[in-house]
């Protein structure tokens, strides 16, 4: 008892009971309003969701920069949730995450509790097994799981079935992670049950053939071990808040769908649960854990909804839920008691405030290409974000002390990389010019938002139009930009992020057939023959990112689809994005085809592929790949310094551009 009252006078007291928060302008009511997690009463209903980092661990135990990346996005948050606490050593899905079983967890967790909590918002630690599902290299041995069988993609080494006392060890480890993390001034846990991980492999038949108790015919019979460990730390803190993440649907053969997850709900609530976080998919699954590109807002909404009708608990939705309004909407309308957000408190950490505030349109908008955050962890590398290069950097400024002595600042190119660099240097105190021959801002943004996977891009443009706006950065379009004209803004820095071109291939017989590059189709220009637009087949010349977006705007506009690629189709972009390019492309009925093009005639392409010369033939053909950068020659008659960034420098994408201009100032420290 005495060892309980000292953890409570440690603990502020918002942390348990917070007057509701009305929204400024009353924007979005039922978002700001205070709401009940047992024993909790939350201020607002927005939770920040579990994401696993890849830093800010040193052997399992937190550092002072995953600190601050949880102080700077906790805000106006209700209650934030800490990924992905592993309660055995077998169970680690990554490295950098609190590793629970070593006896210091709980005195070096106490810091980052007590971060989240000076916010106002509910520190809550996630506890998970990976199960089958770990990597041997993480762990140093052979996996463990229900039944010896294999997942359905990474790992692909067998695991061993673990023994009836084991699993009740496991559940004394749940218990035990528990109570350290209420030691350490959590006053809530999430128990991973979903995505494929131990409780998960557990509950679903085809990773469970066990015949004792924790095996079955039925998924309450399955959902046995769950049950237990939301028992057993019930019994071992009862104070604790305890949420159950699980799939409303698995989007695999032979998975759990909706009716399964409904029962597993009710198992849970039987055994003392406080809410549910129900999400989807498990490795391997099409659609996905993460939604991606184009999946609509509010991806698994509709789960959390029929979830919340089958149980008497509150239920928490998840899924691409980046806008307020879908939020609210939500909410209001009785699908979800609470949502979580995840990649768009990377994106902008700000998010709540700027959403209490009545602010959506300040908010910087998460893209959804994953090749920052989660696409970085498949290569084992810590995450960052594309449009937010901060991420990861909370420890130490990113942004330069005003200046006492401010320069002029001319920026080349209303891309997305110069667009950042005016930024920060609006920002630093410098006087900023962007010039760009265009007559609007965006650059490549706004090209590749005509192309389905990527409308989101069309959100970041305007984001930074109306920054541009904000910080009095003074905007010049339809400037031609050359060495006088530069030089007649009298500038004293000039950052060049003037991007790329496609590069056209050299090919026999583009006199045959309409062919346009990717950028003079998107922006409805003719084809080398005067055509104003693709008729019939199409084949796109190039296998990256841009390729397949193109892509999927021809198919969009109903022209069937021949990728053609001499690498590997999305190799350019993360795994995950990789995937939902590809599976969409396959349902629409297009095809990639490996092979290096070699002349266009009158009916088609010919290219040479593994089996020898292929004939494919088309109406027209589109080049999307490869780039190659445009640096003006006049750059080095400038007499003031200069940086080239982004595309101009070297073809990548938009999140090295961004880190570029984010950076670009530097040279001037």
């Amino acid at each position: 008892m005495g060892a309980l009252l000292d953890r409570t006078a440690r603990l502020p007291a918002p942390v348990r009971t917070l007057a509701p928060v009305k929204a400024a302008q009353n924007s979005y009511p039922t978002l700001f309003s205070s709401w009940r997690l047992g024993p909790l009463e939350l201020p607002n209903r927005i939770l920040l969701s579990p994401m696993t980092t890849g830093f800010g661990f040193e052997a399992g135990l937190p550092t002072e920069q995953l600190i601050e990346y949880f102080a700077a996005r906790t805000h106006d948050v209700g209650m934030a949730v800490v990924a992905f606490g592993a309660v055995a050593p077998e169970g680690r899905v990554e490295q950098q995450v609190p590793w629970m079983w070593l006896d210091g967890a709980a005195r070096a967790l106490t810091p980052l509790a007590a971060a989240i909590a000076a916010n106002g918002a509910s520190p809550c630690l996630q506890l998970g097994h990976g199960g089958r599902q770990v990597s041997p290299k993480v762990i140093g041995g052979d996996p463990v799981a229900p039944s010896a069988m294999a997942p359905l993609v990474h790992v692909s080494r067998q695991p061993r079935s673990l023994e009836t006392s084991e699993v009740e060890d496991l559940v004394t480890a749940f218990a035990t992670a528990a109570r350290k993390a209420w030691t350490a001034g959590f006053v809530a846990v999430e128990v991973h049950a979903a995505h494929g991980y131990l409780i998960h492999q557990f509950m679903s038949a085809g990773s469970n053939q066990r015949n004792d108790v924790y095996g079955g015919e039925t998924v309450a019979a399955r959902a046995r071990f769950g049950v237990d460990v939301v028992g057993a730390i019930k019994d071992a803190v009862p104070e604790l808040a305890v949420m159950v993440r699980l799939n409303g649907a698995d989007f695999v053969p032979g998975g759990l769908e909706m009716a399964d997850a409904v029962v597993a709900a009710r198992s849970f609530a039987a055994a003392g649960a406080d809410g549910l976080v129900v999400s989807a998919g498990v490795y391997g699954s099409v659609p996905y854990t993460i939604p991606l590109l184009d999946d609509p807002e509010g991806t698994f909404v509709d789960l959390a909804s029929q979830v919340r009708a089958g149980v008497d608990l509150p239920v928490v939705a998840v899924g691409r839920i980046t806008d307020p309004s879908t939020a609210e909407m939500a909410l209001a309308s009785g699908r979800c008691d609470a949502v979580a957000i995840g990649r768009a408190l990377l994106a902008d950490p700000a998010w709540a405030t700027k959403a209490r505030n009545g602010q959506p349109a300040l908010i910087r908008p998460c893209i959804g290409t994953v090749e920052g955050c989660a696409g970085m962890l498949q290569h084992g590398d810590p995450i960052s974000c594309s449009v937010n290069p901060d991420v990861g950097r909370e420890i130490r400024p990113t942004l330069l002390r005003a200046r006492s002595s401010p320069r002029r600042l001319v920026v080349i190119g209303a891309g997305p990389g110069g667009l950042e660099a005016a930024r920060k240097g609006a920002l630093e105190g410098h006087e900023v010019v962007i010039v760009d021959r265009a007559d609007t801002v965006g650059g490549s943004l706004r090209l590749a938002a005509q192309t389905p996977p990527l409308r989101h891009m069309q959100r970041l443009a305007d984001w930074f139009s109306l920054e541009m706006e904000h910080l009095d950065v003074d905007v010049r379009l339809r400037f031609e930009a050359t060495a006088a004209s530069v030089g007649d803004l009298a500038p004293g820095f000039v950052v060049a992020a003037t991007g790329s071109v496609t590069e056209v291939p050299v090919l026999d017989g583009y006199d045959c057939m309409p062919v346009w590059s990717a950028e003079a189709l998107l922006a409805a220009e003719e084809s080398t023959l005067g055509t104003p637009e693709p008729v019939g087949e199409i084949v796109v010349l190039g296998g990256g990112r841009r390729a397949l977006a193109t892509s999927l705007w021809l198919i969009h506009k109903g022209n069937p689809v021949v990728v053609v690629t001499g690498t590997r189709a999305g190799n350019d972009t993360s795994g995950l994005a990789r995937r939902a390019y590809l599976s969409r492309i396959e349902s629409a009925g297009g095809s990639v085809v490996t092979a290096i093009p070699r002349r266009i005639d009158e009916s088609g392409l010919v290219a040479s592929a593994e089996d020898g010369e292929i004939f494919i033939p088309c109406g027209g053909v589109v080049i999307a790949d490869p780039a190659r950068p445009v640096r003006p020659s006049w750059l080095d008659q400038l007499e003031v310094p200069f940086v080239v960034i982004g595309d101009a420098r070297a073809p990548r994408g938009i999140g090295p551009a961004i880190a570029e201009g984010n950076d670009a100032l530097r040279a001037l420290a």
